[in-house]
């Protein structure tokens, strides 16, 4: 059959999120992907502000539990923030991707591999997608959650636009002396961190940097920092960048909608993209099944001001990192974490710390 309710191009974080909840309000849901989590570089730390949006237990790929975060002004001393209870765990990005599409796929949504989309049409009546294997397929309405380089939005001539950007890889944990936890080490790229995010067999190090062009996250600055905290050299190394417009972007070109990093929806600040992603996959669900994906925009309103406002935090925040770092490593790092263990974004954390008694 190639007439479905909803076509999903992206079988990543938030087309899945949209599918399941698609397919479990009864539509017919075709997802179509290269394999789940093929090429998607991501360091893989969920918050438990995203635990707790999935409709089901990730519990199965979880390789790390984590309550505590390491932070420095690199290459300077660190410090510890510790949580009351587990702030984040730790999944490989191919795993979680694979485990969300089977849960999506349970409830009924198809999944079809394809090496790529080489046409979007629409009219009043819905939408056809065309892929390189030469098959058409037509549906009422297109999510597409394709990534920061989203082809459908290439396809429609939409601006392309530059976010944040990150390089990572893997070390395996027999070549390390000391298996670190959870580190965020600030200043090792400018405009930026280098991250050790440990996953069992391995640890996953990289580098993030928060708006394009301060910094160039390559591999010779990856292996020159992996080899100062690790004394190794990282392998199954991938540059790519992050999808952080959300608050300039259209999410809506008629009866197509854009989700995840293909509408921006990752934060600048620390570049945690999982959350935003699941949330705009289900409020795009939401909007078709409610029959308005006209509404779609204003339900993500107030995700999109609160990116809109670490933006401002982030400029701030990395320009004045001499100032920053000892404030994080005090009683605002510590409400930081205490706050993303009980699931709350950063702009919730940082009314908190402001002492605003509305967290809403």
């Amino acid at each position: 059959m190639n007439t479905w309710d909803v076509v999903v191009i992206g079988a990543g974080q938030a087309g899945s999120a949209a599918a399941w909840d698609l397919a479990a309000a009864g539509q017919r849901v075709l997802v179509l992907s290269r394999t789940a989590g093929a090429g998607k570089p991501c360091a893989g730390g969920v918050t438990i502000k995203a635990l707790n949006r999935y409709r089901f237990s990730i519990d199965p790929v979880v390789r790390e539990t984590i309550d505590t975060l390491h932070v420095s002004r690199y290459p300077g001393p660190g410090g510890s923030l510790v949580a009351p209870q587990r702030f984040c765990v730790m999944t490989e990005r191919s795993e979680l991707d694979q485990h969300c599409l089977k849960q999506a796929e349970c409830q009924g949504a198809v999944f079809q591999l394809t090496r790529g989309i080489t046409g979007v049409r629409q009219n009043l009546n819905g939408v056809e997608v065309h892929t390189r294997e030469g098959d058409t397929f037509r549906a009422g309405y297109l999510i597409a959650a394709d990534g920061a380089n989203s082809r459908v939005r290439h396809l429609l001539g939409e601006r392309s636009w530059k976010g944040a950007m990150a390089i990572e890889g893997h070390v395996d944990r027999a070549v390390i002396s000391e298996y670190p936890g959870m580190t965020l080490d600030f200043q090792a790229i400018k405009g930026g961190y280098g991250w050790l995010f440990p996953k069992g067999d391995h640890v996953n190090v990289g580098l993030y940097t928060w708006k394009h062009g301060l910094a160039a996250p390559d591999r010779k600055t990856l292996d020159q920092y992996c080899q100062q905290r690790l004394g190794a050299t990282p392998h199954t190394v991938s540059g790519f960048p992050l999808g952080t417009w959300l608050p300039r972007v259209r999410l809506q070109h008629g009866r197509i909608l854009f989700a995840g990093d293909a509408a921006g929806c990752t934060e600048t600040l620390l570049g945690e993209g999982i959350y935003g992603a699941v949330l705009s996959g289900q409020l795009a669900a939401q909007s078709l099944l409610c029959g308005q994906p006209e509404s779609y925009r204003d339900l993500l309103a107030d995700w999109r001001d609160e990116l809109g406002k670490v933006q401002r935090l982030s400029l701030l925040f990395y320009g004045l990192l001499p100032v920053s770092i000892p404030m994080l490593k005090g009683p605002l790092g510590e409400t930081l974490v205490d706050g993303f263990s009980h699931g709350y974004t950063l702009g919730q954390c940082k009314r908190r710390w402001r002492g605003s008694p509305s967290l809403a």
